[in-house]
């Protein structure tokens, strides 16, 4: 039985995002899905209303404490709106009745961003799914859920688990402190403004060819891709004396049998030297696969979730006031976040429908646009979405990467929220 009221400190990896979240840095990120039908705004938002109190992650606010923010009980009616043209726009919560996330409606488009303090893509991934479910419902569509909506499943505690705290382990603690990495420069668009380019490639095709003539995953591909298309068309990374890095989120939940729905993944990372003027794809592939053989490996992520914990235990952090945490948050942020990734990408995997939305949920996006050049991909059906997200004007990197996937034989259908004359606009 949920409780009524409630409420809980933020989970390790939340507690960073309110300290460091700005307009250039929003850590928003969105899911998408494009129904075979226009959107009903009023029934969507009738539908957000009725599953927001079975996920008490979502239903929250965030307070400030004395010596930490909290999230507490919200009971506001939530409100639905039109999806603006800027994706993963950094939003104030007292703004959107004090809730965390934002739920769109454009044509046939129903989209959930959502501020990473409350939860990760696989946590905001089963929220809109039951929304998506309730919305059909209220459509007069009678689709049985087989397990996969989680709104209609029974509520667990173990859903609101922060799983670092409950896997720590003091006795594998390690430094974590690294060296910097590259940075991609260049002119950015005005406004925060973020341009997006969708490739759509058919999945067996993909693995078929990551397979066969690879031998690796899909995510280690499209990681030794991003690093090659950063080496053959940036002038300042080669003799840069600082190594381009990849940061690739784990979802932790498969290695340590979680079920939160709270943030639980650790980012690996494909390193690549600066100094090298040889690359080649196929070796920056053979390195890409031994870095994450190397570092999926569940002693060493229990290590550093320990390590995480362990500076939040911290006694002097313990001890700061909200305001002295808050500054050193922004420090460590720097030092242990910003400073030492060059881009991200994430693959957040297939989308787990029931058989009941087959033909009423055409596709889904998945859009990580918080800051800086970042790929994301997400499976649907017979298809995949790589979605490439970029502040930088230049569209070198981007281009190289398409052309990539043509060389390599698959059929790309591209899609993006470019539109000419943005150039000089923003």
């Amino acid at each position: 039985m949920k409780k009524k009221k409630y409420w809980y400190k933020l989970d390790n990896a939340g507690k960073i995002f309110p300290a460091v979240s700005q307009d250039e840095r929003s850590n928003v990120f969105r899911l998408s899905f494009y129904l075979d039908e226009t959107v009903d705004k009023d029934l969507l938002e009738e539908a957000v209303n009725k599953v927001l109190p079975r996920f008490e992650t979502f239903a929250v606010q965030l307070k400030n404490g004395l010596f930490w923010n909290y999230f507490a009980a919200n009971e506001a009616h939530f409100v639905v709106e039109p999806e603006p043209a800027q994706i993963c726009k950094y939003f104030k919560a007292v703004r959107n009745r004090g809730y965390l996330f934002k739920v769109y409606y454009l044509d046939n488009k129903i989209t959930l961003e959502t501020f990473h303090a409350i939860t990760d893509g696989t946590g905001a991934m089963a929220f809109l799914k039951s929304i998506t479910y309730h919305y059909f419902k209220l459509r007069g569509f009678k689709i049985p859920h087989e397990g996969k909506i989680l709104s209609e499943l029974p509520y667990s505690k173990k859903e609101s688990e922060d799983n670092f705290v409950t896997n720590y382990d003091k006795t594998t603690r390690k430094n974590l402190k690294e060296e910097k990495a590259y940075h991609i420069e260049g002119e950015h668009f005005g406004h925060h403004w973020v341009l997006l380019i969708k490739a759509r490639v058919e999945t067996k095709a993909l693995i078929q060819l990551v397979k066969t003539k690879y031998q690796c995953t899909i995510t280690q591909f499209v990681t030794a891709m991003l690093a090659y298309s950063i080496y053959k068309e940036t002038v300042d990374f080669v003799g840069n004396k600082k190594p381009l890095k990849i940061f690739v989120p784990v979802n932790l939940r498969p290695y340590f049998d979680s079920v939160t729905l709270r943030n639980f993944s650790l980012y690996i990372k494909a390193t690549y030297d600066s100094e090298k003027t040889d690359w080649t794809f196929e070796n920056m592939l053979a390195l890409t696969k031994e870095q994450f053989a190397d570092q999926l490996d569940k002693s060493k992520l229990q290590s550093r979730i320990s390590s995480l914990v362990g500076f939040e235990k911290n006694p002097i952090l313990r001890a700061m006031p909200l305001v002295l945490k808050t500054i050193a948050f922004k420090i460590g942020y720097h030092i242990l976040g910003a400073s030492i990734s060059s881009c991200s990408i994430s693959n957040l995997g297939i989308v787990d429908l029931p058989s009941g939305f087959k033909g009423k949920v055409l596709d889904a996006d998945f859009v990580n646009a918080g800051y800086g050049l970042a790929m994301t991909l997400i499976s649907m059906d017979s298809h995949t979405n790589i979605l490439m997200s970029s502040p930088l004007k230049d569209l070198s990197i981007m281009n190289h990467m398409i052309q990539t996937l043509v060389k390599e034989g698959l059929d790309v259908v591209l899609d993006t929220n470019f539109k000419e004359g943005y150039d000089e606009i923003l």
